[in-house]
């Protein structure tokens, strides 16, 4: 019921994500794209968090290169968020939302960031998918209620 009543504006939020991922990983260039006005059903934190977590693990595991897409559609905004790394194995796509899951553990991390993405996501009714962008690399779709 709170959700419903929840508001925030998707292009601060990731401008900061952007600032901060950016200084953890100064070699990474993020480009963020897409209409300034969106708004979502979440909450400005939790919307913080979900996209913290999926930024910084683009850039983590990524290749050097994060792209930010937004738009809106049909009551929904749809961000995707892609990175320039090796994918995921479609075997994995769906146990890498579970707590403690971790697929690369060469690198720091406690394998409940996407648990925690998750989580928010569905709490306000809406959806991530993950699949492969070509030639290599990833990408997680998330829907959100559009405000």
């Amino acid at each position: 019921r709170g959700s419903a009543h929840s508001r925030a504006d998707v292009w601060p939020s990731l401008e900061s994500v952007e600032r901060a991922v950016a200084r953890l990983y100064r070699h990474v260039r993020i480009d963020i794209t897409g209409p300034k006005d969106l708004q979502v059903h979440v909450e400005r934190q939790d919307l913080d968090e979900m996209l913290g977590n999926l930024v910084e693990n683009a850039a983590k595991y990524g290749g050097g290169s994060v792209f930010v897409t937004v738009t809106g559609q049909a009551g929904f905004v749809e961000l995707m968020i892609e990175d320039d790394g090796v994918g995921i194995p479609e075997e994995d796509r769906i146990r890498i939302f579970d707590r403690g899951v971790r697929l690369d553990t060469g690198k720091p991390g406690t394998g409940l960031g996407l648990a925690i993405v998750k989580r928010i996501i569905t709490e306000h009714g809406g959806t991530i998918e993950v699949g492969d962008v070509t030639p290599q690399g990833r990408v997680f779709t998330v829907d959100l209620p559009a405000a």
